[in-house]
């Protein structure tokens, strides 16, 4: 058995990293941590075909089709625009991207029509609506189509319900957990032991470089704004209530063992 998390960004999955790190000492199998973000698809391929038994797989990748029996996917994702605003500090976050933030917030610097930069995120989705700048929530679609494939919302969400024993929901880490952990026991047994406290790598509240804050919740205007001008908007929030819905689907099955399984479940 082998399993492949192709993780998504600012979903929770340097959490999820370091719960594999501890249980690949607990539950000894192999983990693999790659470095090569959004990998070519013969690249992936080779990665894949080599990986031994008993071995974990992680990186920020496309899905691929055709991959062998044994290999088992998952992922996590997360609302959309919680995630983009995350996405939106972190770029710029000194404190854990060093010279890459600086060279991040000059190029904002340098787009004083769009750039927003030293705004809080709601500031700049504000002024980019003014400026008539072009708005895209950060695609968790993607990451459930192969490298270079015509991509849709429907496709995507067909993948996460046939082809992934799991996709999760950073919203609900803690169920997460309990439902991996009772579908993949290989690899997850003693998960739900280990806290949700404490493990995620936060980016900071405070700003010494932007000098911006990042406190509070995202306002509804900032919602709505979004909702009116970002081009995909619709099709990533679909694609985040589909993913719930299956979710909620896999743990009423596994954890709570309130029924059959919804078609395409697998049972492990």
């Amino acid at each position: 058995m082998r399993l492949l998390y192709n993780r998504i960004g600012k979903a929770g999955s340097s959490f999820m990293l370091s719960i594999l790190a501890a249980l690949s000492k607990t539950n000894n199998f192999t983990l693999e941590n790659h470095g090569d973000f959004n990998s070519s698809k013969s690249v992936l391929a080779g990665q894949l075909g080599r990986l031994q038994n008993n071995t974990v797989y992680v990186n920020h990748a496309h899905f691929l089709n055709g991959t062998a029996s044994d290999l088992i996917w998952i992922n996590v994702v997360r609302e959309p625009i919680a995630r983009w605003s995350s996405l939106y500090y972190y770029e710029v976050d000194g404190h854990l991207r060093g010279q890459k933030a600086v060279t991040a917030l000059a190029t904002r610097a340098k787009d004083t029509q769009c750039g927003c930069a030293g705004l809080e995120f709601y500031e700049c989705i504000k002024v980019r609506c003014n400026h008539n700048c072009s708005l895209r929530v950060p695609s968790q679609i993607e990451f459930f189509c192969e490298p270079g494939e015509a991509c849709s919302r429907e496709l995507a969400t067909a993948r996460v319900h046939a082809s992934y024993r799991l996709v999760g929901l950073t919203e609900e880490l803690e169920m997460t957990m309990k439902v991996l952990e009772n579908i993949l026991p290989r690899f997850f047994r003693g998960m739900t032991y280990m806290s949700t406290n404490g493990s995620k790598r936060a980016t900071s509240l405070t700003n010494n470089l932007t000098h911006t804050s990042m406190q509070g919740a995202i306002p509804d205007i900032t919602r709505k704004l979004l909702e009116a001008h970002a081009v995909n908007y619709k099709d990533e929030q679909l694609f985040y209530q589909d993913t719930k819905e299956i979710f909620w689907h896999r743990a009423c099955e596994h954890v709570w063992h309130c029924g059959p399984p919804i078609a395409g479940d697998k049972i492990a």
